[in-house]
């Protein structure tokens, strides 16, 4: 299966770059999830959660998706898939909850959350290429 992996972890594009298409976001988990719905509405299609872990939106500035691109033939606009339109929207809303909480800024913690994210999108990547 062809899928590309949108990120704002420098440890995720570190490790799965040589090996998958990595779409580097410059910025923090909502600019992550609006890159995805924004990918999504041009048809890509969502392979993994955008809430996968235990990890509530405001606890992690980092997120890794995986997406497939959307099919469509020559001149087509793609359509948007139903459920990934649904769970990037409920993904946004819940991260929106959570917006005015504390951020995260002490840099070990960072590192932590960064090795938390990998090791959830190796998870992710290993049930994509079965």
């Amino acid at each position: 299966m062809k899928y590309f992996i949108l990120t704002n972890n420098s440890l995720a594009a570190e490790e799965f770059g040589k090996t998958h298409d990595v779409l580097m976001v410059d910025g923090k988990l909502l600019d992550v999830l609006i890159t995805a719905r924004d990918l999504i509405n041009q048809g890509a299609v969502l392979l993994n959660h955008p809430l996968y872990g235990s990890v509530k939106p405001n606890e992690t500035p980092y997120r890794s998706l995986l997406l497939q691109q959307g099919k469509s033939g020559p001149g087509e606009i793609p359509a948007a898939d139903p459920e990934s339109v649904r769970l990037i929207g409920n993904a946004v809303s819940a991260f929106e909850k959570f917006t005015g909480k504390k951020e995260v800024t002490d840099p070990r913690l960072l590192d932590d959350f960064r090795v938390v994210d990998l090791s959830l999108l190796r998870s992710a990547v290993e049930a994509a290429d079965r």
